[in-house]
């Protein structure tokens, strides 16, 4: 089993196990990535580091792991709890023409799109003189423009997809929930074509959830192991974790990074890649086997199944 480690470069810090995505945090990036490194390096993982081309004078050079891009379009203020911070890049908000504020990329034309993303893979080759091949759009928002963009541009990998997913800013619904990596159609990002592209979705917990460290505090770390076992145990050719950069300045993060790694690396043929060295797999018919997470219901899955259940018997009452 090829194992894919996708990490989202951004400032931030965490609060009340929450990312705040402050642009004043540099530590997000100037310490996140080094804890990151340092935990792979244990276990002979290897990191692809999508990278944000506002954080680059933060982001250490000469590191023995992979750097793409990663493109957080507009600039938007966002609340949670206390907090208030915005999102977007800074670099690319001066060195772009951006018609719109919004954050969704799949909101721009594609001549806007490519713009952004010509610019940020320039501005990565500029600073430290590799030129990415792999992508991430902020918000995971694409459209069928992203992908002709990123094919002008000589990427070769989109790591975008949290599959069977549709929330405002992205939608990623039809792919199945277990989702290997695929070429698109240029008619439809999200079904199977011939394009110079590869799509390579994020792995999926049973019912949904992407396999993110960040969401430990709500699923348990029993429930991220058990979805390991059920691609492990039918073979499943890849199994992808994505993450941001500044839970990793986070000792909780980094404990729970680390006793992942830990459980993944002592089974048998564990193989972790770059996303450059991700290709499209054969012959794997994903099914949905609910046995490894029985044993392994933990107090905040209860905690999700009781609230559900409150939800739906109490919902439509007044």
């Amino acid at each position: 089993m090829d194992i894919l480690i996708t990490t989202h470069t951004e400032f931030g810090f965490v609060s009340d196990k929450h990312i705040i995505p402050d642009k004043s945090a540099t530590d997000g990036v100037y310490k996140g990535v080094p804890n990151l490194i340092k935990i792979a390096d244990k276990y002979g993982a290897k990191i692809t580091f999508a990278v944000m081309p506002e954080v680059t004078t933060y982001f250490p050079k000469d590191i023995d792991h992979e750097l793409g891009l990663h493109i957080h379009s507009g600039w938007e203020e966002f609340h949670r709890g206390d907090f208030s911070f915005y999102v977007g890049d800074s670099f690319l908000r001066e060195n772009t023409n951006q018609s719109s504020t919004s954050t969704v990329l799949r909101d721009y034309s594609y001549e806007e799109q490519l713009d952004m993303i010509k610019i940020g893979k320039d501005h990565i080759y500029e600073k430290f003189g590799i030129d990415p091949t792999s992508f991430v759009a902020g918000r995971w928002s694409i459209n069928n423009d992203t992908v002709k963009a990123l094919i002008k541009t000589g990427f070769k990998c989109d790591c975008s997809a949290p599959a069977h997913s549709r929330p405002c800013h992205h939608d990623w619904s039809k792919l199945p929930r277990i989702c290997m990596p695929y070429h698109p159609s240029a008619d439809d990002y999200q079904r199977r074509g011939d394009l110079h592209l590869l799509e390579i979705p994020v792995s999926q917990m049973f019912p949904s959830g992407n396999v993110n460290p960040e969401s430990v505090p709500v699923y348990g770390l029993s429930w991220f192991k058990a979805c390991f076992l059920e691609y492990y145990n039918q073979n499943a050719p890849l199994f992808h974790i994505c993450l941001h950069s500044p839970c990793m300045v986070d000792p909780y993060f980094t404990s729970a990074m680390d006793d992942f790694l830990r459980f993944i690396s002592i089974h048998d043929n564990i193989n972790f890649r770059f996303a450059s060295e991700i290709t499209e797999y054969t012959d794997f018919v994903p099914k949905t086997n609910i046995l490894p997470y029985l044993p392994r219901i933990n107090r905040s899955i209860l905690r999700i199944g009781l609230k559900a259940v409150r939800s739906k018997v109490f919902g439509g009452r007044k």
